[in-house]
């Protein structure tokens, strides 16, 4: 068997392992294929690292390899939805060279445009370390339930948010402290927007609806909301109630009155029953939960970041090659996916946990409860904490049933009240 090549370009945590794992050699490599890792590029060669890159050729820019005949699969590591990255993929693909990408961003944006690409030209193509580090949930969604119908995905994405609302939790403390904590354990990112603020578990979700329903929405139509605001004392009350928080990536289909396709995509806290698995998963792991027409529920675990888990991933991808696996990247051929996919806020009702921030003095709770009359919705459980030093108190609500629109227009009457100090925080309730 002739010898597959690889040429990785980008050695972070996830490309200097999965180099290391080419060079000291793994079950199958060993057994089956004969996969060299024959070039290499990085910010800086001289930088230290578990492996020699003096035996394997240097690329000062990534783009160059695309030219090298003797690189069979170029392996993406960089990161981000433009530049080198976006430039490297598409020139690999258009030189006939086979790529896997670990590049959730870039597969959110350009992932259709891409497979149609490696289709056309018959390459392969494939992210599974995209989505969820070193669970196989592309490959469970796109081999393992193919023959089913999926109506909805729900995920824990993220492993820093996961991390820093489980550890808020344990430790009682807050957001800020922990966040700096999960900083220092290389946890969380100098700049945590991404994560915290919902962004890459979105471009995740992007990425799974697109496999699950051939339906690839914007990142700038999804409804996203991060943890930031999320205080020790939510947990505390959640936990109270019987239910923890969690920022999931959540994807419902669902047919309308006239029976068409309508998609609601979210990535926002959630409350989560203790008796429901999700709210099990704890610290950086990752979980995906999926309803199915045949298979029924499906719950996949496991850890969703760092270097060996995504490195895993990315080396059953170069399995995959070395198998001659035929494969449509996102499980169905891409001209069929529907691109920038419209989504529509979601049409059942929830119960919602609301928390108020008020100067402690009468006639405040009348005049929410006066609009929460006003506008249909009912309250199924109250808190009141009170600060007698500022005076003022924290009122907690859990609600019956509601739809959206209307508890948002609610919200929106409440937080000009007189009496209230702070933006009401609004959290949905899983069911």
């Amino acid at each position: 068997m002739k010898p597959i090549k690889i040429g990785i370009a980008g050695l972070g945590n996830v490309g200097e392992e999965v180099a290391y794992q080419l060079i000291k050699g793994f079950r199958v490599q060993k057994n089956l294929f004969q996969i060299e890792l024959v070039a290499v590029s990085a910010k800086s060669k001289n930088k230290k690292r578990k492996i020699d890159l003096n035996h394997f050729k240097f690329f000062e820019n990534p783009i160059d390899m695309v030219s090298d005949n003797k690189i069979d699969v170029i392996v993406e590591l960089i990161g981000g939805d433009e530049g080198v990255a976006k430039d490297l993929c598409f020139s690999a693909l258009k030189n006939n060279k086979a790529v896997i990408t670990a590049n959730k961003a870039l597969i959110a944006k350009y992932g259709k445009e891409l497979a149609e690409i490696a289709e056309e030209r018959n390459l392969f193509f494939s992210f599974e370390a995209s989505v969820a580090g070193g669970i196989p949930i592309l490959k469970l969604i796109r081999e393992g339930l193919i023959v089913n119908e999926i109506t909805k995905l729900t995920g824990i994405l993220n492993g820093t948010a996961n991390y820093i609302l489980s550890e808020m939790e344990k430790e009682q403390k807050s957001f800020d402290i922990v966040l700096k904590e999960a900083q220092k354990k290389g946890f969380a990112e100098a700049d945590p927007s991404f994560d915290v603020d919902g962004i890459d578990a979105a471009h995740k979700t992007i990425i799974l609806s697109a496999l699950a329903y051939g339906k690839m929405p914007n990142v700038n139509n999804l409804t996203i909301k991060g943890i930031r605001d999320i205080t020790l004392n939510d947990i505390s009350y959640c936990n109270q109630l019987g239910y923890k928080i969690k920022l999931l990536g959540n994807s419902l289909l669902h047919k309308n009155k006239n029976g068409k396709d309508e998609l609601s995509c979210s990535v926002e806290p959630w409350l989560i029953s203790k008796n429901l698995g999700l709210s099990n998963v704890a610290g950086v792991l990752n979980a995906v939960q999926i309803e199915s027409s045949l298979a029924g529920p499906v719950m996949i675990t496991g850890a969703g970041a760092g270097g060996e888990p995504t490195a895993s991933a990315v080396l059953a991808d170069i399995v995959d090659y070395a198998n001659e696996t035929k494969l449509f990247s996102f499980g169905r051929n891409s001209n069929d996916i529907l691109n920038n996919y419209n989504t529509i806020p979601y049409t059942n009702k929830f119960r919602y946990y609301l928390r108020l921030n008020v100067v402690d003095k009468s006639g405040v709770l009348a005049d929410v409860t006066s609009i929460f009359k006003d506008n249909g919705l009912s309250i199924e459980s109250f808190i009141q904490k009170s600060n007698q030093e500022d005076k003022t108190a924290e009122l907690v609500i859990i609600t019956h049933e509601a739809e959206g629109f209307v508890l948002n227009d609610s919200l929106s009457k409440i937080s000009i009240l007189d009496g209230v100090i702070t933006k009401p925080v609004c959290l949905s309730i899983y069911s």
